[in-house]
């Protein structure tokens, strides 16, 4: 991952937009980023990390990220863009933040948001402005979460520092957020949940069997075994001697119940078995005899209580008929009072016939009486009201004209009135035509130039860009020429380095040949003989031969001929690469017509290429204002031919609502002479001198309204008419059906008519009277009766007493029986339960010792972890080891090879978690120390050494993640020159491969040793960032 831009609005302690180009600021690989205390360095980090994960690191907190600097409309955001891999990302985040409100005073909540694209060709397309799913997608692409990534990508020296002399746990919980030990937490979770799950089936075991001793114990307790039955009646009692033998055995068998020894209960709960059956047959011998002698006592005492009924049943019936011999006199009476009653009931309806058509005939002379007073209110001389309805049917038709005409004269008003109103609004839009359409010809006049001039500006816009594309291809090569003096400078120290190296080996070479050379006569003299001829020479003596010095082996002239050619080739390559950087950096000094970077004005380009983008956005303006103009001009020609149009419109108005308004003055004329015609008809009606009103509506309403009573009138008197006959006839049917009952006259039968229900209820006395005296003779007659009359009074109290006495002997010994089953039935489930419990506790008790001993051993605890090491500790001590070995290749360095950093699995003190161990063994003294042992500057480069080690641990866990930014936080003020020498080196070298390194420090030291700087400054209104590379400062 490579961070190339980062952009931040009302962020930490930036009120406004600050914007750092990395790709500017880390050209040289190594970058500072300084400041005082509180300015911001560290909220740049915040702003990054904020952008990938929505969050802040370590413990601050994100919702106080927004700027108290800012002002109230200002949103707050963050925008990044970064590379991963082979893709391009810009992701922008807003987080939730309060703002003003839009109208009127307070504030409100705004939410978070985000907008994640990518670089497609050359747009950008949006991925997503989903939180949940950004977050998905940048997890996938960095392949690290906020924990790892601000550990790994942010070098945070306090905590590494504290890491470094942490206790195990502690040390446990930072590499648990860097590395993913799932799998491994799992199985230990895993068997820690089947030990306790086997823990409870073991125990949930245990309790069933204890319950079912006690349930058994229970049982035998409750079984009445000692002798508690009751024996049937005349029955011996020596079976309670036998009964305490069951209750003795089984008592003795129950303190033998022991859980661990499941063969002695096993063969208790069969003896138990064997004295619950014979305790159960007692029971039923017992209750058969209790059976029976209830059953004769029930039928002896019901016996006796049937003759007493019979006896009494006596005493009461000649009671009975003594009181209806009493009654009779009563009772004639009522029976000549029925007979005549029922023969007047024929009658009934007659009589009532009569009063309903009598009470009909009195309301309707009430009715004509009313209706006759109404009319001759109006009409005083009425007398027929047949008549006077047909008198007043002649005058319907006038009155009906007279309506219509009144309504069209109401409506004939209304439209001239409304065509007054036509003619008045057609005069004024013909007065304020002219005016209107002079100010609209303007306006069209304006239109066509305002399209006039962006069309010029259209047709100068290519010219005009591409003279901003030349402004800006100015700077920008200008830029590039800066950077790549710069570079050039360095290309030719390096190749200057490469030369004298590779004159150092070549003179070294000649120098091994020198060497190697005199070595080869020095190995003919040492072969010479006095006296024998010289293989060289041919002389025979040897006055002056070779002396033997240094010896040279092919091998090491082997190797510095291979040095040499390697450091030729290497200053070759330099020169190479020199050359052709000076190449292209003489082509674009050609192009920008300068001899060297020293003499390019950049301000002045910055200023020409900002004028020319002005002058750019100037002219599109004008022509992106074409439409506009267009549409105005159409606007406004539109508008001048709808005002013609609405000329026109108002002088036809005019014309047609004149026509129509001389059409109604001719129309009225005629209807109001109609109507007067009318009026004179209607005074003959005799509704004419009730009328108060003169309109229309009024005379038509006097007339409905006699109408009306004239009508109601005739027809209360047609009713009348037909009660009165209906009376007439109810009272000659009335008077026939008399003389048919037997009475004399309407008014006899009249009188001995009494309320149906009061003849239902006599009806009733003497039925009762008859059937009462009939069934108290029955019972006399009865030949039981006589029979129980004849005999002694039976002792019903003493043989109840004897019957009540035999049930309680009988439920007795059914509670016996039913105790005897139930023990029986209680015993057979308990023994099941117990047996079942007994055959599955061994098997779970091998499997529960099993689980625990492997879950005590996974979880750092048991007889066979001597370390005390959890499974996760085990796999994040691997983990550590590699830390550690990866952190020894930066401390070498660093250290000057003296310190290197060990894992340690030694047991910790009192019994503590152990395995993640960390030492540190001193090459000079071969001692190996702890870690707090170490000076204030070791202990800075140790902790750099392990946050380096431990970053590229987690990028090796992570597939490999190539991490192109890097940033260092604090830490520099502890080493002397000498140290802080070497850890740059050590920094430095982590440019390999393109990789940036950014150091977060106030240390002025550091300030003279890396150029490329970004600053931090703060003032009372909050902070400002400014990139400085070597010769040039800029704001971002």
């Amino acid at each position: 991952m490579r961070i190339h831009q980062l952009s931040a609005t009302a962020f930490g302690p930036f009120p406004d937009e600050v914007t750092v180009d990395f790709d500017e600021l880390t050209s040289a690989g190594l970058f500072l980023i300084h400041g005082p205390t509180g300015a911001g360095k560290t909220s740049l980090l915040d702003a990054i990390c904020f952008a990938l994960f929505a969050d802040v690191p370590g413990l601050r907190d994100k919702r106080g990220i927004v700027s108290d600097h800012a002002a109230p409309t200002a949103t707050p955001s963050v925008q990044l863009e970064f590379t991963c891999g082979t893709r391009r990302f810009l992701v922008r985040r807003s987080p939730a933040h309060l703002r003003a409100k839009k109208r009127g005073t307070g504030t409100i909540e705004t939410p978070a948001t985000v907008a994640l694209s990518e670089l497609r060709g050359d747009s950008w397309s949006v991925v997503s402005t989903r939180n949940d799913e950004t977050a998905e997608v940048l997890h996938d692409v960095l392949g690290l979460g906020k924990e790892q990534f601000s550990k790994v990508a942010m070098l945070p020296q306090g905590e590494f520092a504290a890491f470094l002399t942490a206790k195990d746990d502690d040390r446990r919980a930072l590499l648990e957020k860097l590395f993913d030990i799932t799998r491994f937490a799992d199985v230990e979770q895993w068997l820690v949940d089947q030990r306790r799950m086997s823990e409870a089936t073991v125990s949930s075991l245990r309790s069933g069997i204890d319950t079912d001793l006690a349930r058994l114990a229970d049982v035998v307790a409750a079984s009445g075994l000692g002798g508690h039955a009751t024996a049937p009646e005349g029955e011996s009692h020596s079976s309670g001697d036998e009964g305490s033998g069951h209750e003795d055995r089984l008592l003795h068998g129950q303190a033998a119940l022991d859980p661990s020894s499941p063969e002695a209960i096993r063969a208790m709960l069969e003896a138990t078995a064997d004295d619950l059956d014979v305790l159960v047959s007692e029971a039923m011998v017992a209750l058969d005899a209790a059976v029976a002698s209830e059953g004769a006592a029930a039928a002896a005492a019901e016996d006796a209580r049937s003759l007493l009924a019979l006896r009494q049943r006596a005493r009461v019936a000649r009671s009975t008929l003594g009181e209806l011999d009493r009654a009779e006199a009563d009772i004639s009476t009522a029976r000549a009072t029925h007979d005549a009653a029922s023969r007047a009931a024929s009658v009934r309806g007659h009589v009532a016939a009569i009063a309903r058509e009598a009470s009909e005939v009195e309301r309707g002379c009430d009715a004509v009486d009313a209706a006759a007073a109404r009319v001759r209110a109006s009409v005083a001389q009425a007398t027929d009201p047949a008549a006077l309805v047909e008198q007043l049917q002649q005058h319907d038709d006038t009155l009906r004209e007279l309506v219509r005409l009144e309504a069209a004269r109401a409506q004939r008003a209304r439209q001239a009135q409304e065509d007054q109103d036509a003619i008045t609004s057609a005069s004024t839009v013909l007065a304020t035509a002219d005016g209107d359409r002079a100010s609209t010809l303007e306006r069209v006049a304006a239109a066509e130039a305002a399209v006039a001039d962006a069309l010029e500006a259209d047709a100068s816009l290519a010219g005009v860009e591409r003279s901003a594309d030349a402004a800006r291809s100015q700077l920008q090569l200008a830029r590039r020429v800066v950077t790549d003096e710069a570079a050039l400078a360095r290309l030719v120290t390096d190749a200057a380095d490469a030369r004298s190296a590779a004159q150092d080996a070549r003179d070294h070479e000649q120098d091994l040949v020198a060497r190697r050379l005199s070595q080869m006569a020095a190995e003919l003299a040492e072969g010479l003989v006095d006296g024998e001829s010289c293989p060289v020479c041919g002389a025979h003596e040897h006055p002056s031969p070779a002396l033997s010095g240094d010896r040279v082996s092919g091998h090491e002239l082997e190797d510095a001929r291979l040095t040499h050619a390697a450091l030729a080739q290497a200053h070759q390559q330099c020169e190479t690469v020199a050359a052709s950087a000076r190449a292209l950096l003489h082509e674009a000094l050609q192009v920008l017509e300068v001899r060297s970077a020293g003499d390019l004005d950049l301000a002045k380009l910055e200023d020409e290429a900002r004028a020319a983008t002005d002058h750019l956005l100037a002219v599109r303006a004008r022509a992106f204002r074409r439409k506009f103009a267009d549409e105005a001009l159409a606007s406004a020609r539109a508008e001048l031919e709808q005002l013609d149009r609405a000329v026109v419109q108002a002088q036809e108005s005019l014309a047609r609502a004149s026509a129509l308004a001389e059409q109604a003055r001719t129309a009225e004329a005629a209807d109001l002479a109609r109507v007067t015609d009318l009026l004179d008809s209607h005074s003959s009606c005799p509704c004419a001198a009730r009328s108060t009103g003169t309109s229309a509506g009024d005379l038509s309403r006097s007339h409905e309204q006699l109408t009306a009573a004239v009508r109601s009138w005739h027809d209360a008197q047609c009713r009348l008419d037909d009660s009165s006959s209906r009376h007439r006839l109810a009272v000659d049917a009335g008077e026939a059906a008399a003389t048919e009952a037997g009475f004399a006259t309407l008014d006899e039968a009249s009188a001995a008519l009494i309320a149906p229900a009061a003849l239902d209820r006599l009806r009733d006395r003497l039925h009762d009277h008859d059937r009462a005296r009939a069934s108290m003779n029955a019972v006399l007659e009865d030949a039981e009766v006589i029979a129980a009359e004849s005999g002694p009074e039976p002792d019903v109290e003493a043989l109840t007493t004897a019957a009540a006495q035999a049930r309680a002997a009988l439920l007795t010994a059914q509670s016996a029986q039913t105790e005897a089953s139930g023990a029986r039935r209680a015993f057979a489930a308990v023994r099941t339960s117990l047996v079942a419990g007994l055959d599955a506790a061994g098997p779970a008790l091998t499997h529960h010792h099993r689980i625990k001993e492997l879950a005590d051993t996974f979880s750092g605890g048991g007889l066979n972890n001597s370390l005390r090491m959890r499974l996760t500790s085990f796999v994040l001590a691997a983990r550590l080891d590699t830390v550690a070995r990866l952190a020894n290749e930066r401390l070498s360095v660093m250290g000057e090879g003296r310190y290197s950093l060990e894992h340690s699995d030694r047991l910790a003190a009192r019994g503590a978690r152990s395995g993640l161990g960390l030492r540190v063994l001193d090459q000079w003294t071969g001692v190996s120390r702890e870690t707090s042992t170490l000076s204030g500057g070791e202990a800075f480069m140790a902790s750099l050494a392990l946050a380096l080690g431990l970053a590229d641990a987690v990028r090796e866990e992570a597939g490999g993640f190539d991490l192109g930014t890097l940033f260092v936080d604090e830490g520099f003020g502890t080493l002397d020159d000498e140290s802080l020498e070497q850890v740059i080196s050590v920094l430095d070298s982590l440019r390999e491969g393109g990789r940036a390194v950014g150091v977060v420090s106030h240390v002025a030291e550091l300030r003279s040793r890396i150029t490329s700087q970004l600053v931090v400054r703060k003032t009372a209104g909050g902070s400002t960032v400014a990139v400085s590379t070597p010769g040039v400062e800029s704001a971002a």
